[in-house]
């Protein structure tokens, strides 16, 4: 019996434009392998606030001051990004006082805290006598209370500090003064800690975000890498990105292949919707990609066997203005972790 996402899929060819389910237009959608990413480029402009938003907080805590960002009063909330990042590194330096205490929120939704509804990187004065008690997943580095980080590489406070947070699918690695101190696969946490959602349950893909909790906390030098990639649909012009998370060995699958293949299809909260992996379905097996959704058609060509690529796909290009009945949402973007088994 067909999966979900073939019936989905099947549904779908029927209700969008035929072309950009066929797989012998004049006009074949581009291979993937043919973009390149984007290198660093800075979040914060040294002037002002421009392209950041206040979640739950007061915008008079936070001050733009030269090269400096910072959070100068208590009830500021987060300060997060405008836009949202699915796999990225992101590099800063932060200044911390005695007792201090921040974090980085990463992949975070529009509401919730987004140290449980995304993840936050823990930044704290870790000597500080207050916090001697904590647990081990409490102090800087970790993934706050899910990973614990390796201790010993924080600076004095009154220093600057350097991060560099690396998401990559469900790969996290940080790098605190150029030491590796933790890194974690997010899909192995299946079960949380606390009455929050377990880390393989989180969104991979949101908004990015520093964190008021009281003390000031300087901010500088903050950059991000995309890592993602664009793909554009050659008859609608709309856009999906998407990651080589393994690159697969041997020839590149061409559009209009069929393939086989294991997934995992989540909404933008992180909630799975329909996965081969989980569920003991069937793989998607010798199966046409010109009678899946658009995504899959321009996100597939270019993988090699054994390859694990994440696609980032927008609605236009997946289930539409109307989504599936109580699957699919409305205008829903959808994040799927595929995996090339096999493919003529």
């Amino acid at each position: 019996m067909p999966s979900r996402l073939l019936l989905l899929g099947l549904c779908l060819s029927v209700i969008l434009v035929g072309s950009l389910s066929a797989a012998d237009d004049d006009a074949p959608p581009p291979s993937p392998s043919d973009n390149s990413g984007p290198g660093f480029k800075p979040l914060y402009n040294g002037k002002d606030l421009t392209g950041w938003k206040v979640l739950d907080g007061s915008k008079e805590a936070w001050k733009a001051d030269g090269e400096l960002l910072s959070c100068v009063a208590e009830g500021g909330g987060w300060l997060r990004t405008a836009e949202m990042y699915s796999d990225f590194v992101l590099r800063m330096e932060f200044r911390i006082p005695p007792g201090g205490n921040s974090g980085v929120g990463l992949r975070f939704p529009e509401k919730g805290n987004p140290a449980f509804a995304g993840m936050e990187i823990q930044i704290l004065d870790d000597d500080a006598d207050k916090y001697k008690d904590l647990k081990d997943s409490q102090y800087s580095g970790s993934i706050y209370s899910e990973v614990a980080a390796k201790r010993g590489a924080l600076k004095p406070t009154g220093e600057f500090n350097s991060y560099e947070i690396t998401c990559k699918g469900p790969q996290i690695k940080v790098v605190l003064n150029g030491k590796t101190i933790a890194e974690a696969n997010i899909d192995d946490y299946k079960k949380a800690s606390g009455k929050y959602k377990p880390l393989a349950e989180r969104p991979r893909i949101g908004y990015l975000g520093m964190q008021s909790h009281g003390s000031r906390v300087d901010f500088r030098n903050i950059e991000i890498k995309d890592l993602t990639k664009p793909v554009v649909d050659p008859n609608t012009r709309v856009a999906m990105q998407y990651v080589d998370l393994v690159e697969g060995k041997g020839p590149a699958v061409p559009p209009g292949a069929r393939v086989t293949m294991l997934y995992t299809g989540r909404l933008v909260d992180g909630k799975v919707f329909d996965s081969s992996r989980d569920k003991n379905k069937l793989v998607i097996k010798n199966f046409p990609l010109a009678r899946l959704i658009p995504g899959w058609q321009l996100g597939v060509p270019g993988m090699k066997v054994g390859g694990r690529r994440k696609l980032i796909i927008p609605h236009q290009l997946a289930y539409g203005e109307a989504g599936f009945p109580d699957v699919i949402p409305p205008k829903a973007t959808l994040v799927f972790d595929i995996e090339l088994l096999d493919f003529e």
